[in-house]
């Protein structure tokens, strides 16, 4: 299996410094919409190199299961796991046909996969795989490419990226292009559109209950101010959904 990620593991782990809005609202957003990963068994759907996977054992996870369809990217993360252990695991496996995890979590997170979906099957397919690797009571957390995000050129180079659209009209599965540099090495990869209906739909259709959206919130050090701009139009949005069922901790 190959994908537009393939030999881009080390642009991905320098993007966390690179990009800061990733350290500052990216990931404490994220963790917000989870309500917090102590104690659960986490999954990682379209992992890349593991900075997710890291920062959840960190964060005390009981569990943490990498997958990724990009054999490159998986590489690099399990070399980080031998480096610095964490107990975290890592398989390729395209994270749409994840059969042979069903059941298996509290907790799955999907950090942009669900934005390259290229097509409403595409998407779909993604959300019930989620699903289906979800104990009763289980919760996913998508960070997901906002359907309100600027489209006025160049917005947000201020904080080391573009976004670049055909048409500032969207419409779902439009192309989206995310060019960035990290370290002094550029970078581009497609992304696609989807309004809040089509994310919406393609979870309920799954299974999913309590379908909510949260805005980004920045870490509690002090970097609000530097961000205002970027807050008054976020490109990402965590989206959370429940699994119906008894979620008592196990």
């Amino acid at each position: 299996m190959t994908s537009q990620f393939d030999g881009m593991a080390a642009l991905h782990e320098r993007s966390i410094d690179e990009l800061p809005f990733r350290r500052h609202i990216e990931m404490p957003s994220v963790l917000a919409a989870a309500g917090g990963v102590e104690g659960r068994r986490v999954l990682d759907l379209g992992c890349g190199s593991g900075l997710y996977a890291r920062f959840f054992a960190r964060n005390g996870a009981a569990g943490v299961l990498g997958v990724d369809r990009s054999p490159g990217l998986i590489a690099h993360a399990r070399h980080r796991e031998e480096v610095e252990p964490l107990g975290v695991r890592y398989l390729v496996h395209d994270e749409a046909t994840t059969d042979t995890l069903t059941g298996a979590f509290d907790l799955a997170v999907s950090v942009y996969a669900l934005s390259y979906a290229a097509t409403p099957a595409a998407l779909a397919r993604l959300c019930a795989a989620a699903r289906a690797t979800l104990a009763p009571g289980g919760r996913f957390v998508a960070a997901t490419l906002n359907p309100d995000f600027a489209t006025v050129p160049h917005y947000y180079r201020p904080y080391g990226f573009d976004l670049t659209v055909a048409d500032p009209h969207l419409c779902d599965g439009d192309p989206v292009g995310l060019h960035a540099r990290a370290d002094g090495e550029s970078f581009q990869v497609t992304a696609y559109y989807w309004s809040r209906e089509a994310h919406e739909r393609a979870l309920t259709e799954a299974g999913f209950t309590e379908v909510a959206w949260q805005s980004p919130r920045t870490a509690a050090d002090g970097s609000a101010s530097l961000f205002a701009r970027y807050l008054a139009a976020p490109h990402v949005l965590a989206v959370s959904a429940r699994v119906p069922g008894d979620s008592s901790p196990r």
